[in-house]
């Protein structure tokens, strides 16, 4: 009976465990859903205390709050028809970049962004959506 139950619970605790301990590149992907889906709120709540923005009209290091609003403002202003991942990579100190192209229907941009891993959480250090 206690081998039953064991064998229940064992793949539970294992999918949480896999969710809770998801490296970098689950959070790359997410922030890219995020995008796609012009939900700055989702992309925000990845972002570092502090993370380096650039942005049309914007080039500076914000708080994730400041930060958060100037890509609400963004995707007001230019709203997501689409968001196609062009290039993921990784780098020596485990760190995840992703590149990708954002329609915006009247513009195109390039979208760049660099994930780290900072006191066991996946943040955005780093954004960048430059006009093509």
């Amino acid at each position: 009976m206690k081998i039953k139950l064991i064998l229940l619970i064992l793949p539970v605790v294992l999918c949480l465990g896999f969710k809770v301990f998801s490296g970098p590149e689950e959070t790359a992907s997410q922030v890219a859903a995020a995008i796609h889906a012009g939900n700055s709120a989702d992309v925000a709540k990845y972002f570092n205390a502090m993370v380096d923005l650039t942005l049309p009209g914007y080039d500076d290091t914000y708080s994730k709050t400041q930060a958060g609003q100037i890509l609400k403002d963004f995707f007001i202003q230019n709203p997501v028809k689409s968001f196609k991942t062009t290039r993921q990579g990784s780098s020596p100190d485990g760190s995840q970049f992703t590149i990708g192209s954002l329609d915006t229907g009247k513009k195109v941009f390039r979208v760049y962004f660099i994930i780290k891993t900072v006191n066991g959480q996946n943040l955005v250090q780093q954004l960048q959506v430059q006009e093509n």
